[in-house]
């Protein structure tokens, strides 16, 4: 996993990527719905653009993963609880992907 501590970085994607991070707290603080998160972190990987492909897949492939259980979850009419450890288990490595201070 390629981590932005060892990219450089234009101002114009700090600031996507700290609102993306910002994304993910307020997830986690129960500010937002999983549905949102999905939406607002998929718009912003959309935005960047200075960051590696290699960088940019990784983050969408744990993005998507957010995107297919929330899917999953509606069509099964299931809570999207069922399916957490998956969930935190993405927002875990979504994390780790944007560290970088």
């Amino acid at each position: 996993m390629k981590k932005l501590k060892n990219l450089s970085l234009t101002e114009y994607d700090i600031r996507q990527l700290k609102l993306m991070k910002e994304a993910l707290t307020d997830y986690e603080e129960n500010k937002v719905s999983l549905n949102l998160l999905i939406n607002r972190l998929g718009g912003l990987l959309n935005c960047l653009q200075d960051l590696s492909d290699e960088w940019k897949e990784n983050f969408h492939e744990n993005w998507f993963e957010l995107e297919q259980m929330y899917a999953v979850a509606l069509d099964r009419n299931e809570p999207i609880s069922k399916y957490s450890i998956g969930i935190n288990e993405s927002i875990g490595n979504l994390k780790k992907l944007l560290e970088f201070y």
